[in-house]
């Protein structure tokens, strides 16, 4: 597994945004990474063919992130050997050190509960002295599926207030993946919507949605 990004740079980072699959990371923290650019990075899990490659470079582009890490495991199958996963995962916050990690809410998809819960994993605050935690790990929600299936467990509290750029280039990047779209009625299509709704309930113009789980205050 290779921790650098394209350009063969490894740097520090804010936060870090975990993606089951290529488009996770646009559906979900668009609008924070359009927000938040230069100190973002995202780590891909699943590995979805050349085709999804190119898309997921013009999402990235269209967000203003420099690039991704990318774990390469088969897609639909990243849950196989949980371990190598979770261990993954923390090679990647080891050499990073975020301050942030959001995760996949974990939905009805196999990838999603195994990213969910080997990042959950990866962010345990170890006895270890050795072990890098990030102190904030929050939950980001995936559009594309449906609320009434989440699970109860976690609450959506925190709202990432954003401009109408933000959420623009979120639905510039969302559009990149132009294979996920199968017509015009699609979650996809409907994100600048959404994000309406959630800012004007909480007095804002857009927003994102995120359930926090931890947060270590300095």
């Amino acid at each position: 597994m290779n921790l650098s990004a394209a350009d063969g740079t490894v740097r520090p980072v804010r936060r870090i945004v975990v993606a089951p699959h290529m488009d996770d990371e646009s559906l979900g923290c668009g609008g924070l990474l359009a927000k938040h650019p230069e100190d973002s990075l995202v780590v891909v899990v699943a590995d979805s063919g050349d085709v999804r490659a190119k898309e997921h470079r013009a999402a990235l582009a269209a967000l203003g992130v420099r690039d991704s890490v990318r774990l390469g495991l088969p897609d639909g199958h990243v849950g196989e050997d949980p371990q190598a996963l979770v261990q993954a995962l923390d090679e990647v916050f080891e050499t990073y050190r975020p301050h942030e990690v959001y995760l996949p809410y974990p939905s009805l998809h196999q990838d999603h509960i195994a990213a969910y819960e080997a990042g959950m994993r990866a962010c345990r605050a170890s006895m270890s002295v050795t072990h890098f935690f990030p102190p904030s790990v929050f939950v980001y929600d995936i559009a594309a599926y449906d609320v009434n299936l989440y699970q109860a467990e976690l609450r959506w509290n925190v709202f990432e207030s954003l401009q109408e750029e933000h959420i623009d280039a979120k639905v510039a990047a969302c559009r990149a993946y132009a294979t996920e779209i199968p017509d015009e009625v699609h979650a996809m299509t409907g994100l600048k919507e959404m994000a309406v709704a959630l800012g004007h309930a909480r007095l804002v113009r857009y927003a994102e949605q995120y359930a926090l789980v931890r947060s270590i205050r300095p």
